[in-house]
């Protein structure tokens, strides 16, 4: 037998056609452990006489996703019992339910939450998965939704008071070392910070190539879980779960380096690139600039904006950023012909992100 038990809605642009990432999985699966884990309080709640919760509390109840719901992305979750007629404990996971429901209202909302710190502390793997800009909402009794954003999820997982955070991230650094004995490798940043991951045999090839490029400068990305501690300071890989090598022109690396520069860089004139700004222009080019096409060199302008410049055979193109108002202004040169093509390019707008991929693919297959 099943019922329904939680539709929350998911909202982001990773949702907008309606599918749900399989990294997000792994979030509802903690998700899945914490509503257990309360139920069982709920039920010791309900029977302080009991000594304990009896061992196979969860038997014959699980959490099944039935099917994704459009609303950007749904996820239809249902409670599906062993039997035809629910169990008595179907009750307390309801209870579960509406109790993290209220404790990420109470989060949002900036109260101290009711759940016992042991229990939020679930959350550290609840919504790890979520990037900014991106949500769950749960909808309450009220018709009112309750958000949960990663925000949020920070909020909670301070409450809990654990000593050790963890959280999805993707950085850029240059292999340094091995160590064979503790199945480990060295991601040194490009900030200075050396920091530990764990090596498995799946990623040796790819930490092996890593390190023989150390001396040229050649960097990776390494995605996995991070470990920081209260404060926000990392303390290194708890897993890893992909290496990349980067491109010599990666736009995020390349803006971390530009938005280094001080003010005068130009014979004393030159305004620099703004740290914010530029971390904005590095998330919306991984986002938006299509990965098949060559990546721009990125120069800094006198004015503090960014030059991006592609060559595609005859073609010189440019596009100089204004970080300010986060738009580019767009040129393309046939050095033969003479033609010439100008435009402005909003880059907070998607649409036009696809006319300046269509654009470049254009002169790329022309090239080719």
């Amino acid at each position: 037998m099943r019922q329904a038990f939680i539709n929350p809605r998911l909202v982001g642009r990773r949702f907008e056609e309606h599918t749900v990432p399989l990294e997000i999985l792994k979030d509802f699966s903690a998700l899945e452990e914490m509503v257990v884990e309360v139920a069982k309080w709920k039920f010791r709640q309900a029977h302080p006489d009991s000594k304990r919760v009896q061992r196979n509390f969860s038997q014959g109840l699980e959490l099944h996703l039935a099917q994704v719901d459009d609303g950007s992305a749904i996820p239809a979750i249902v409670l599906m019992t062993a039997g035809l007629v629910p169990t008595a404990n179907t009750q307390y996971f309801e209870l579960a339910r509406e109790a993290i429901i209220t404790a990420i209202e109470q989060a949002e909302c900036g109260d101290a939450p009711t759940l016992p710190k042991h229990l939020l502390s679930y959350f550290d793997r609840f919504g790890r998965s979520l990037r900014a800009g991106e949500s769950i909402e749960f909808q309450t009794g009220e018709q009112r939704a309750v958000t949960y954003t990663p925000g949020v999820r920070k909020r909670l997982v301070e409450f809990a008071e654990i000593e050790t955070l963890t959280e999805e991230l993707a950085l850029r650094g240059r292999v340094s070392t091995i160590n064979q004995n503790n199945r480990s490798f060295v991601l040194a940043l490009p900030d200075g910070r050396q920091i530990a991951a764990p090596l498995t045999d799946q990623h040796w090839a790819a930490v092996l190539e890593a390190v023989q490029a150390y001396r040229q400068g050649g960097y990776v990305l390494v995605q996995g879980v991070v470990e920081k501690d209260r404060q926000g300071h990392l303390r290194g890989f708890e897993s890893v779960e992909h290496i990349s090598p980067l491109d010599p022109l990666d736009v995020t690396l390349r803006l971390s380096a530009l938005s280094e520069l001080k003010a005068g860089w130009l014979d004393g004139k030159g305004h620099a690139p703004d740290p914010e700004r530029a971390q904005w222009l590095a998330q919306a080019f991984e986002e938006n600039f299509d990965a098949g096409l060559p990546l721009p060199h990125l120069y800094p302008t006198a004015e503090g904006g960014i030059q991006a410049e592609w060559t595609f055979g005859d073609w010189e193109v440019s596009l100089e950023i204004d970080l300010s108002t986060q738009l580019g202004a767009y040129q393309a040169l046939n050095l033969v012909t003479q033609i010439q093509h100008d435009e402005v390019i909003a880059l907070s707008e998607r649409s036009d992100w696809q006319r300046l991929n269509t654009a470049l693919q254009q002169m790329d297959g022309a090239q080719a």
